[in-house]
Parts: C-alpha cells; structure tokens; sequence
C-alpha cells in the first residue's frame, strides 16, 4: 500500500519533521508513505487514488474504524491513498475526515496522522501498541 500525504502549507519546525521521520521508518514494514508540501496538489494526485481530506467538518471516527477504512481500501484494491491537508478546494475527495472539531496547528495536526495510520496498521496487524 501506498500512502502520500500532501500539505499545502509549510512546515518549518524541526521537531514536526522528526516525529514523520520517525513514524514513516515504522510505517516501513506496511506501506511505502510519502509526504509532500505542493499548494496545488491536484497536479500530483493519481488519477487511481483514493483521496481522503482531512476537514473539521469531515466524519470522526475512532481509530479502531480508521483502521477498518484502510483495510477496507486495501481489500477493494485501493493501494494509492492520498491524504490532502490545507486549501485544496478544487479536489473532489473520496472521503472527508475529521481528526478534531477543534483546528491545530499545522505541525501536531501531520503528527497526530502519522500517528493514527500507524496505529490502524498495528490494529489491522492485530500487533501490540493500541491501548
């Protein structure tokens, strides 16, 4: 599986770019993840992905059912997920999801995605790590 997360903002602090680093060497052993900074994503969105945007006004749901929609892509043959987070108004995404009703920063918000997809593989995987 292949999973890019594209911001269409900045981020500058050290401490953000650590933390993906250190979630994308664990997310290594169940999918290939790919950040991009890009303010017009829609020129590096495969046509073949399914695009989830990250909104306030999006869906919440638990990690457990995070982890039930990727597995779900999965066995439908969606292998390419793009995650699009910022001003990406001109995307028609697949699905919308809420990680908050509340808006973070730009920075803890990529952490706390990192984080969630790397717990939904554990669950999928049945692995020790959630709760």
């Amino acid at each position: 599986m292949r999973i890019k997360i594209i911001n269409t903002q900045k981020v500058k602090e050290k401490y953000v770019m650590d933390a993906l680093e250190e979630y994308a060497k664990r997310l290594s052993v169940y999918c290939k993840i790919e950040y991009i900074e890009n303010r017009n994503p829609s020129k590096i969105i495969s046509n073949k992905s399914y695009i989830i945007k990250i909104d306030t006004n999006g869906e919440l749901l638990s990690s457990e059912k995070l982890a039930g929609k990727i597995e779900e892509c999965a066995i439908r043959g969606n292998s390419d997920i793009t995650i699009l987070l910022g001003n990406a108004n001109n995307i028609q995404p697949n699905y919308t999801l809420a990680i908050s009703k509340m808006d973070f920063d730009i920075g803890i918000l990529l952490i706390i995605i990192y984080e969630q997809i790397y717990r939904a593989f554990r669950i999928i995987t049945n692995a020790p790590y959630h709760k």
